[in-house]
């Protein structure tokens, strides 16, 4: 596939549309705000407004949450350097540099680093998702029903074991989100599975009242009880841009991070964290001077931010390549392309390639946007840090319930949510992570499908699972990865722990 011909074409079509470059700007300018109040979640950014998104064509409404995506990336360092607070979970590691030098009295330098961090690192993720996406599409048409069966399997092995030591928890929260998954009639059979002889149930429960349940409302309702206060740091915007000499000596430790921002995001369930976290420990091992690092050093800021914003292309490869999500934001985009009519896989390229093209165009517009909004709106978003918590929670839990409501036009819906939603908190009270569960629905229908027609095609021989090379070899990856964590951890802890025959010396 010839990139370059699909692309072009795609990308002119997006910059002579005013009102689709109008979304896209839009979508920008409510990332920067969910990013830059902590608490709000690019999720739940994307999560809110998806169902705003009905009257759009496919191409210009996800465009418009991806754009949301990217810029909720960006601002997640605003509060993370003035406040000390990340305004997302991956801008955590911006605050080990950022906030020190904003502390030195350089907060708009800091902000700058970050802002220069963040457009290359998007627009790096964006090289490799035009270029590996298309690549892996074709060769995921190859794969039959076993493989993917074993795919599934192997995205939720991943991240049922991503936390060592909470594998049980983790298994447990797939479990969840398998459950959730089968209620309904049996596509084959025509059995009601878990419907307790209800209607309602009978057509299962829909993939977005799901998401926004175990996504969003936890989340909400956390927010309700956290402290997000802070003293915020004076800024000067006079020269706050590094200089490209400054830039030069930062450009290696840009592109590096932004790779690796780009590997962990491929990775289902890692995430921007991960991937600052990993991007920051390569730059300090790499600098000289690994002693200014957490003192206002700008390899940090711009390790992290690089990363964080390059997990976002990576996360997207194989969302529209397998239909598996890389993180929370993509599990959500996945119901959006659901909801306008697009499955996301291998042979979406086919059989939606112009619309494809143009959401890979819009992103690298909204990567470029960054730039404006960032520099033009930074009085703005420093402002929405001031904004009343006790107004802004229940408003947007006004406009989740609205949303979901929206959706299908049913009070069921909204059930379903605000049931989910109890789950999901009441997970996060317990250390049970959610994702695993979100995957779990997702998931779920793939899985099973897949798995039907495998052994439908081998005459209901399991044994097809472990005789097919391919899926042979997905699952020993499966059963490395979810094995490899513990054995890990328990290695760490046994080498931390002092040992009994080798007690140390003492003079007398």
């Amino acid at each position: 596939m010839d990139v370059f011909t699909h692309l072009f074409p795609a990308l002119s079509e997006v910059l002579v549309n005013p009102f689709g470059l109008a979304l896209i700007l839009f979508g920008v300018v409510v990332g920067f705000i969910f990013g830059a109040t902590p608490g709000l979640t690019a999720t739940m950014g994307v999560a809110l407004f998806i169902p705003l998104t009905f009257p759009l064509e496919a191409d210009l409404a996800i465009g418009m949450m991806i754009a949301l995506y990217c810029g909720s990336m960006a601002g997640g360092a605003i509060p993370a350097i003035l406040l000390n607070i990340p305004g997302t979970p991956s801008a955590v590691v911006t605050t080990l540099d950022g906030h020190p030098m904003a502390r030195q009295g350089h907060a708009a330098k800091a902000y700058g680093w970050a802002l220069i961090a963040s457009i290359v690192g998007g627009l790096v993720s964006w090289v490799c998702l035009v270029t590996l996406a298309p690549a892996l599409a074709q060769l995921a048409l190859k794969l039959g029903p076993a493989e993917y069966a074993a795919t599934a399997f192997l995205a939720m092995t991943i991240i049922a074991s991503i936390v060592p030591g909470q594998l049980l928890k983790g298994a447990l929260a797939v479990v969840i989100g398998l459950a959730l998954s089968v209620v309904g009639l049996d596509q084959i059979t025509g059995e009601g599975r878990w419907t307790f002889d209800t209607l309602a149930l009978m057509r299962g429960i829909d993939m977005m009242p799901a998401l926004i349940g175990l996504l969003v409302i936890p989340e909400l309702l956390s927010s309700m009880f956290e402290r997000h206060g802070g003293t915020r740091l004076p800024y000067d915007l006079r020269n706050f841009l590094p200089t490209l000499r400054e830039w030069s000596r930062q450009g290696v430790n840009n592109i590096r991070s932004a790779l690796i921002g780009v590997g962990v995001g491929i990775v289902p369930a890692l995430g921007g964290s991960v991937g600052s976290l990993i991007a920051y420990d390569q730059a300090k091992r790499m600098d000289k001077d690994k002693a200014q690092y957490g003192n206002g050093a700008p390899g940090g800021i711009v390790a992290s931010e690089a990363a964080n914003n390059g997990v976002t292309g990576g996360a997207l490869i194989p969302l529209l390549t397998l239909g598996i999500p890389g993180d929370t934001v993509t599990a959500m985009l996945l119901g959006g392309l659901t909801i306008h009519g697009l499955q996301p896989g291998p042979r979406l390229f086919e059989t939606s390639g112009p619309i494809v093209w143009h959401i890979l165009a819009a992103v690298l517009v909204a990567n470029v946007l960054i730039i404006a909004v960032g520099l033009l709106g930074f009085r703005f978003f420093v402002r929405v840090l001031d904004v009343p918590r006790h107004l802004l929670i229940p408003a947007l839990f006004v406009l989740a319930v609205v949303g979901t409501y929206a959706l299908s036009n049913q009070v069921f819906d909204v059930i379903v949510m605000l049931a989910l939603g109890v789950v999901g908190f009441l997970m996060l009270l317990a250390s049970i992570p959610v994702y695993p569960a979100v995957i779990g629905v997702i998931l779920g229908p793939l899985l099973e499908s897949e798995m039907r027609r495998a052994l439908v095609i081998s005459g209901g021989d399991w044994s097809t699972f472990v005789t097919r090379p391919g899926a042979a070899t997905i699952l020993a990856i499966a059963v490395v990865a979810l094995v490899l964590p513990n054995l890990l951890a328990r290695w760490k802890r046994n080498r931390r722990r002092p040992t009994e025959s080798h007690p140390r010396s003492v003079t007398p």
